[in-house]
């Protein structure tokens, strides 16, 4: 290396711990976030649990279900685990029982209480649910449509989509279905990043 080389060498180093160089202030202005996800419990289509058929032969809804409530939960492992282990039909005492047996928290209504719905979506953990005659189903929010709100549901016979009902329909099915819903107390999913705010040339 030249003398001339090292020289402007050191005298950049030189400049540059002295702070010679000037300085340009960045400036920035946030950006509004955007609206919440719709729905809530928005589990991706990839990871959507299918009913199976038990050894009695009969399906696995309400295991389906909370297979599906829990990956949304990030309790993958738990729910494969639930998966390999549970089977066949199943109602709301005995399943809540196998989920104190695990050390499972948990929050459930039989009131079909659709107040119980709309803290599963403020919170957005979502739920399962009975829905439709003799089912189990996944609750993933209320869905503001066009000034009405749905109720979401991924029914895993028909896994890959969300079906959407009017709340109060919905409201008035699930109660005659038997008004059971249930919430693992667990976080969800983080909610989708977003760019908050952006650089003012």
């Amino acid at each position: 290396m030249n003398a001339t080389l090292r020289a402007i060498i050191a005298a950049c180093v030189l400049c540059l711990a002295s702070g010679c160089l000037p300085e340009r202030p960045i400036q920035v202005r946030p950006l509004p976030a955007p609206a919440p996800e719709q729905p809530a419990a928005n589990l991706p289509n990839k990871l959507h649990q299918r009913n199976w058929t038990g050894k009695l032969n009969q399906g696995s809804c309400v295991h389906a279900s909370l297979v599906n409530h829990l990956r949304w939960l990030n309790e993958f492992e738990l729910g494969e685990r639930w998966r390999s282990t549970y089977s066949d039909g199943e109602y709301d005492s005995r399943l809540r029982s196998r989920l104190n047996a695990a050390d499972i928290d948990y929050s459930y209504t039989i009131k079909a209480d659709p107040r119980f719905l709309d803290w599963a979506t403020a919170t957005r953990r979502g739920a399962i649910l009975w829905w439709k005659p003799a089912h189990c189903c996944t609750f993933v929010g209320w869905v503001n449509r066009d000034g009405r709100q749905y109720a979401a549901i991924l029914d895993n016979n028909y896994p890959g989509r969300f079906e959407l009902t009017p709340r109060e329909q919905f409201v008035r099915l699930w109660a005659g279905y038997g008004g059971f819903a249930l919430t693992v107390l667990d976080d969800p999913a983080s909610s989708l990043p977003y760019r908050s705010y952006e650089v003012i040339q």
